[in-house]
């Protein structure tokens, strides 16, 4: 077959020689009845092309394409004969493709097409599915979204489903987002986000790994698996470069019933950057604010002729200063991937990365309540100012990860998913932190305690050291089938993971001493401690081991669906101190699961209900309560009901939901620091996204959100009803991006947003009051083939963050001495130049 064909009558005789080449082959070939045919891989799409061996698939398809020109030759050949000119080229288009019904799952609508179309289209026009939304774009849920509005998510299901039918709140963070945002991290890649927080320990701090999602710490995970997770003091777990990524993705609600090991606020979890069909490339420049140079690439394609090989490259290079004087980072990433498609029913892809991080300078840049939060008679301490020590604060990161994703159909109705990944984290920290908080003698706030400075300008430091490793070894294995019973149809997932990691934590430190003026800072004043000579506050090994079973039903009738999800987990670990000589065992074991049902409108809208359930086993600095048992693993549930509304035709979703959320076995600890297992917390509140590329060239992003975090039970009484320390109740924001495409200004795209946080409290006793703040964005765009066709693929993009340089305090975590600073103004210019080939997609595309 070909792309675009044509015959003239120079051919016709080769025409007729394969015409008779299929005649007599086709007895031959009902006989055996097989037909051989060539597949490929596109991001994970299963395709069918034109086999480079002949085959009866071959000579039929060339026969059909034959006979179709040879008629059309023989009806205007005489013409052409009385004229005395020759034939001209005879084109013949692909017919256009049906699209599915919206009500039919996708999967089965693909392949029922690939059971009644026998002949590939010469022109190879894409086979565009209408998913359930209405839109025309064909998406998947591991591959790239086309704008800011995803359609399909399989974080929610683990299997490729309709956002629209999953009856629980999904928000997709898709590439084109983290672009125009100028997000530099997964915290800044979620600030227009509901529900969610980032940077949970200031801008300053290198720890910006974590976010909340509904007020809980939420699990991370990559492409469906569980990240290292240091258990013991959150230090050595990886750092995720936004750059390698496709897309984020947030499941909010409990999802143990599918994850396992979560808390009731949700997952977070990411999806890398796979191979594509197409040659095509990128390659970046960044510079801007602190002295910023940033280096960036992106290259994939096939590597054979017939695209059973593909592969791709990501790479990053980055020396930076950061906003906190004195202090420069480095950063050198790299992320190869290969897929290997033999067959349409068998395929490999192996993802890789590795991360080396440097900080020369503070890991935590605390400050003192007097003179951030609170006023000081001296003024404002600076955003940039330094308290540490250049010659002794430092860290070194350290990641590598390596697995794969198989996949094998066995037939219609069945397929096998492997997905296996080994990951290792290691650190290397030095840290002279804030321990001050500049109370004055007499009349302070009712939270000061500790050292006491009438002049309020000396604070105090602690000298800290933390070496860590988080080692990880994950496998998924999932069986899908789909199958009718009757009117219902039904997508059956069942799954075996197991997970398996190992934690080493050497944590030293010293007492609070190093005496500094803040206002005036001296470096070197004082003898700095050396590793040797820290205290040993916690040394310890722990190995973990977790296994779970699970089973899922999405059932189908009409425009319902439902979705019933039924896990068991056995989770076992552990943990060595070294300094006590101690050996602490845990074994628990939990079922949980997860009931949601939805109804999609012919228009789009869909609301819904679910009710599920958590578990997690206890993690932190003490794993036995004051009573000597080991802690219970948490528990949790939650129940949601909601609306999703994406009108057909239109590249719009709009979701809100109302949710009410308990955690139960929390570790809590009396003033003394002895802890109990008799904590409890619920989180009710509601909240709504919008997003829509309104035209071609204009998007907006729009959502908000309002948290009742409350404190139920609790060891101290005065405790109780307390808000949940560090959890903003409120949040609000509005993004939008307009690109010219006409008149003098044609090529350029101008664009801002505005993002209000909430108030939050710093402490338990909610002593500490942090207050809310508005922050805004603006973003500037250029495509330079406007200005010069040949400069097609060369764009410029200026992002501008916290654009008036607000001055402000994100929390101040557990007393006065922790307060961190919001981001300040900072600038950034990245030029950018993309080539390849546009899409080809083959004339038979098949979903798994």
């Amino acid at each position: 077959m070909r792309d675009r064909a044509a015959c003239s009558s120079v051919e016709l005789g080769e025409c007729r020689r394969t015409i008779k080449g299929f005649l007599r082959k086709r007895k031959g070939a009902q006989k055996s009845n097989l037909i051989s045919r060539e597949w490929g891989l596109d991001n994970g799409d299963v395709i069918m092309r034109d086999s480079v061996k002949p085959s009866v698939w071959g000579v039929a398809s060339k026969a059909f394409f034959c006979v179709t020109v040879f008629g059309l030759a023989m009806q205007i050949g005489p013409v052409h004969a009385q004229s005395g000119q020759t034939l001209p080229p005879v084109t013949v288009d692909a017919p256009k493709p049906q699209a599915a019904r919206p009500t039919q799952p996708a999967r089965r609508a693909a392949r029922s097409q690939r059971a009644t179309r026998q002949v590939a289209a010469p022109a190879r026009q894409q086979v565009v599915e209408q998913n359930a939304g209405g839109g025309p774009a064909r998406e998947r849920a591991n591959g790239p979204v086309n704008g800011i509005v995803a359609r399909q998510s399989a974080t929610g299901t683990k299997t490729d489903t309709p956002i629209l039918e999953t009856p629980q709140s999904i928000n997709v963070i898709p590439r084109q987002q983290i672009e125009q945002q100028g997000a530099q991290s997964v915290a800044e890649a979620i600030r227009y986000t509901s529900g969610t927080q980032g940077g949970l320990y200031g801008a300053g701090s290198v720890f910006d790994t974590e976010v909340r999602v509904r007020g809980f710490i939420a699990p991370r995970y990559l492409d469906g698996l569980r990240l290292p997770y240091d258990t013991t003091i959150q230090f050595a777990q990886p750092r995720t470069e936004p750059y390698g990524l496709e897309r984020i993705e947030i499941l909010k609600g409990p999802a143990s019933g599918i994850y396992g090991q979560a808390s009731p606020g949700g997952i977070l979890n990411m999806v890398s950057k796979r191979p594509t069909t197409e040659q095509r490339g990128e390659v970046e420049a960044q510079t801007g604010s602190f002295n910023r140079i940033q280096g960036a690439f992106d290259v994939s394609g096939p590597i054979d002729k017939n695209r059973e090989f593909l592969y791709r490259v990501v790479g990053l290079a980055r020396e930076s200063d950061t906003f906190v004087d004195m202090n420069k980072e480095q950063r050198y990433f790299i992320a190869p991937s290969f897929t290997w498609q033999p067959t349409t029913d068998t395929s490999l892809t192996v993802l890789a990365s590795a991360q080396r991080d440097r900080l020369n300078g503070q890991v935590h840049q605390y400050l003192p309540a007097y003179g951030t939060l609170l006023a000081n008679p001296n003024g404002r301490i600076p955003v940039s100012r330094y308290t540490g020590e250049p010659a002794f604060d430092r860290i070194g990161y350290d990641q590598a990860m390596i697995g794969y994703e198989f996949k094998h159909r066995f037939n219609e109705a069945l397929e096998f998913r492997q997905n296996m990944r080994v990951a290792s984290v290691d650190i290397d920290m030095f840290s002279m932190r804030n321990a001050g908080t500049l109370c004055p003698v007499a009349g302070g706030h009712p939270a000061c305690a500790g050292a006491f400075d009438p002049a309020q300008r000396i604070t105090l430091r602690d000298a800290n050291f933390v070496g860590g490793s988080t080692k990880n070894f994950a496998i998924d294995n999932q069986l899908q089938a789909d199958f009718n019973t009757g009117w219902l149809r039904h997508k059956v997932l069942a799954g075996l993971d197991y997970q398996k990691t190992s934690i080493d934590t050497d944590y030293r430190g010293t007492f609070p001493g190093f005496p500094i003026d803040v206002y005036n800072p001296v470096y070197n004043a004082t003898p700095l401690p050396t590793k040797a000579g820290l205290i040993p506050f916690i040394n310890t090994s722990t190995s973990k081991d977790q296994m779970g079973i699970y089973i899922q039903d999405q059932i189908k009738l009409d425009r319902w669906n439902l979705v019933l999800t039924g896990r068991h987990d056995r989770a076992t670990a552990e943990t060595t101190n070294r300094l006590a000589n101690v050996i602490v065992p845990q074994d628990d074991s939990a079922f949980t699961g997860r009931v949601g049902l939805n109804y999609v409108f012919d228009i789009g809208l869909a609301p819904y209900i679910s009710y599920s359930t958590s578990f997690e086993p206890v993690a932190g600095l003490s794993l036995v309560s004051a009573t000597g048992q080991p802690f219970k693993p948490t528990t949790g549930e939650g129940i949601e009901a909601g609306i999703k509304y994406a009108p057909p035709g239109t590249s719009m979703l709009f979701t809100a939901a109302i949710f009410d959320m308990t955690q139960k076995n929390v570790v809590v600890n009396t003033p003394t620091f002895v802890p109990f297992q008799v904590g409890g917390i619920r989180v009710k509140g509601v909240e709504a996204d919008f997003r829509a590329s309104v035209t071609d060239n204009f998007d907006i992003i729009a959502g908000g959100s309002h948290l009742i975090p409350i404190v139920e039970d609790h060891v101290n009484p005065a405790i109780i009803g307390k808000d949940v320390a560090s959890v903003n109740r409120d949040s609000a924001f509005l993004w939008g991006l307009y690109k010219f495409t006409g008149g003098p200004v044609a090529g350029l795209g101008l664009g801002g947003g505005v993002r209000y946080t909430g108030s939050l409290f710093g402490d338990d006793a909610n002593l500490i009051r942090v207050p809310g703040y508005t922050l805004f964005d603006a973003v500037l765009t250029y495509d330079f083939s406007y200005l010069n066709r040949d400069w097609r693929g060369l764009h410029l993009r200026v992002n501008a963050i916290n654009i008036t340089d607000k001055y402000h305090v994100t929390n101040c975590f557990t007393g006065l001495a922790f307060c961190a600073l919001g981001q300040p103004r900072t600038v950034l210019a990245t030029l950018t130049y993309r080539w390849g080939e546009t899409a080809k997609p083959p004339a038979l595309v098949t979903k798994y």
